[in-house]
């Protein structure tokens, strides 16, 4: 990745200048609400929460720090618009994030039956952060968090990582890349990461159980590559991390 701008994985880069780049993330939801025809019945405020954590979470693993957030929501200002805004705001100060601008837009000229709810983010990182997400010859990748979505969100609430954690993580030196897992399960994202870096995947948990290929919903699990030779240090700092996976750069 040289940097220049364009599509990395799921984030758009715009290249604003020699040291800055700007960074945009961002999610939906339908369906997961109070209304009518939601198919899994929540607090909005709880499904607008999560669905600001997903783009939080991508661009945390990215290395770009948020600077605003837009909300575009598919439903009537009150009740429901009053309840995602509340949730998104109160997902932000778990992440520390409290003073960031939000913006955004209600549906108040139709009826809805459906909650829908879309976040953008935008953030700014450093030159040096877009180019630094390699490395060469291997990589060793490991899970946090299981996969959870819809009724197993609900479930489990109290149990899905922080974004403390994630910081943690992101800042020992032996991490060379992070990746959130959403919809497409872990599997999918495990082989996102080895196109990445032009790197085979060699297998060291079962990667054709279900639940390596189901969805993680709104980012519950996060892939880490580190690098081997740093194994032992980052294993007796984060324990219960499972490896799942090695990665050998190929041949050029």
């Amino acid at each position: 990745m040289n940097g220049d701008g364009g599509q990395f994985r799921d984030l758009s880069l715009v290249r604003l200048d020699a040291h800055n780049t700007l960074v945009i993330a961002c999610d939906c939801s339908a369906g997961i609400g109070e209304k009518k025809f939601d198919e899994v019945l929540i607090d909005p405020a709880i499904t607008a929460a999560y669905s600001v954590r997903v783009p939080l979470m991508e661009l945390m693993c990215f290395g770009a720090d948020p600077i605003t957030i837009v909300d575009t929501i598919g439903n009537e200002l009150q009740p429901t618009g009053e309840r995602v805004i509340w949730g998104i705001r109160q997902e932000l100060k778990k992440a520390g994030l409290s003073g960031l601008p939000l913006n955004g837009s209600t549906e108040d000229n139709m009826r809805t039956q459906t909650t829908s709810i879309g976040v953008t983010v935008v953030a700014k990182a450093h030159q040096i952060n877009v180019a630094s997400i390699h490395f060469s010859g291997a990589a060793l990748v490991y899970q946090l968090g299981t996969p959870y979505v819809g009724e197993e969100v609900k479930k489990h609430l109290a149990t899905i990582f922080s974004y403390d954690l994630v910081r943690k993580i992101r800042a020992n030196d032996a991490v060379v890349d992070m990746l959130p897992v959403g919809s497409r399960g872990v599997r999918y994202e495990l082989v996102q990461m080895a196109e990445t870096h032009h790197a085979k995947i060699e297998a060291i948990a079962d990667l054709s159980v279900p639940n390596k290929n189901q969805s993680a919903g709104p980012a519950t699990v996060v892939l880490i590559a580190i690098k081997p030779i740093q194994q032992q240090q980052f294993e007796q700092a984060f324990p219960k991390l499972a490896l799942i996976a090695r990665l050998a750069v190929l041949d050029s």
